[in-house]
């Protein structure tokens, strides 16, 4: 079963969205608050006694505009479980990985003896130069960030 023939199926059951608090409740109008083991709201659909499962934001995008997202879904905030509607947004897989927060932009050389500054664009990585701190080599990361890291949705 597809991704929008399980979508179809939870609209046909009754699921339903809140677009403004970005709650979903399942066939029995309760508000589904399960998580997987990431965070992420998850659904559960059955068909003929089979579960199948669907993210809530993927649902919730569904529900909202009649169609799943052309790319990745990305949550503005960064909270998994927050599917309000102006936070979640259609982006590619790139530019969905441009506001985690794990990563740091930056390593220790150890050749160079110093804080090593980079960040990705394009699937290349490009070289900020070479810091004494490692505060340095952040804020180098951060403003490059600005720079190459935007979206314009």
């Amino acid at each position: 079963m597809t991704e929008l023939e399980k979508c179809q199926l939870a609209k046909e059951k009754g699921f339903t969205y809140c677009p403004v608090s970005g709650e979903l409740k399942g066939v029995y109008r309760k508000v589904i608050k399960n998580k997987d083991r990431y965070g992420y709201i998850e659904c559960r659909v059955y068909y003929a006694t089979k579960p199948f499962f669907i993210f809530g934001h993927r649902l919730a995008w569904y529900l909202h505009y009649g169609h799943l997202p052309i790319n990745s879904l990305d949550h503005i905030d960064g909270n998994r479980s927050n599917n309000k509607i102006d936070n979640l947004r259609d982006v590619t897989a790139q530019q969905n990985h441009w506001n985690r927060t794990t990563a740091k932009g930056y390593s220790w050389d150890k050749s160079a003896n110093k804080f090593c500054a980079h960040i990705g664009i394009n699937g290349k990585r490009k070289h900020l130069g070479l810091f004494n701190t490692e505060q340095e080599a952040r804020n180098a990361y951060l403003k490059a960030k600005e720079i190459y890291h935007v979206i314009n949705a």
